[in-house]
């Protein structure tokens, strides 16, 4: 069966379309225009016209001259890729919720946004129940940051620039963000008090499955989550060696 000229033309277009979109998948600082012509290959008048077209559509993002990224539309439909451990790690998440009295939740990297995948919210009336779906700034979060760390530093300022937008007064410069990052990569623990949202606070460790690292996380006010901070350290490292254990099914 032969493609007649219409569908030719379709399939051209989702196979440009595409280049732009792999050429962009390692970049979460973004390339100009120029940048993705080059690499891909394609003239720069048929990349923009289809960054524009993918943009409309939220499948990419633009920020001025120098920088075309991948868009919050293709983040939540990669999100989908997660599916079979998401479903697979809520009975773990659950147990460490019983045993924490805290929100517990599954997370990873989206460019420089965490997100959460499954979360099992804590019974006390005074909690904090972030939403499965929902972006959170990365560099903010224990999880974010325990993902963050398995970065270079170079990457790491790559992908967030040199200002951090202060989310509160206790959120950290990028300098306070680094010196963290040694630190998470030397006892595997993060902590996140008042950084992201006042009266919050986080504990997390990281989680390696065959599917690509995810973060644990336990949220919760933070007087609770200091008070309790041993407590759910050991509570995390329990969940996250049974879930290794449990997700070995994974291919």
């Amino acid at each position: 069966m032969t493609i007649q000229e219409p569908e030719r033309g379709g399939v051209q277009v989702i196979s440009r379309a595409a280049a732009i979109l792999r050429c962009l998948e390692d970049e979460p600082s973004g390339l100009s225009l120029g940048a993705i012509a080059k690499r891909s290959g394609l003239p720069r008048s048929t990349v923009q016209r289809l960054v524009d077209a993918l943009a409309q559509e939220e499948l990419l993002e633009v920020h001025g001259r120098g920088g075309v990224c991948l868009g919050p539309a293709l983040m939540r439909l990669a999100s989908h890729s997660h599916v079979d451990i998401t479903q697979k790690a809520r009975p773990y998440l659950e147990e460490l919720s019983r045993v924490t009295g805290e929100t517990a939740s599954l997370v990873s990297a989206s460019g420089a946004q965490m997100m959460i995948l499954q979360s099992v919210v804590s019974p006390h009336a005074l909690r904090v129940a972030p939403v499965a779906g929902s972006f959170l700034s990365i560099y903010a979060t224990a999880g974010g940051k325990i993902l963050l760390s398995t970065m270079p530093d170079q990457a790491i300022g790559q992908l967030l620039g040199k200002a951090l937008k202060p989310l509160t007064e206790k959120t950290p410069s990028l300098s306070q963000l680094l010196e963290q990052l040694e630190t998470i990569r030397e006892d595997g623990f993060a902590l996140d008090f008042d950084e992201h949202t006042l009266g919050v606070g986080a504990i997390a460790v990281g989680l390696q499955t065959p599917q690509g690292r995810y973060a644990i996380d336990v949220v919760g006010p933070v007087w609770r989550i200091d008070q309790a901070k041993d407590a759910v350290k050991a509570a995390l490292l329990k969940c996250r060696d049974d879930m290794v254990n449990g997700l070995r099914s994974i291919d």
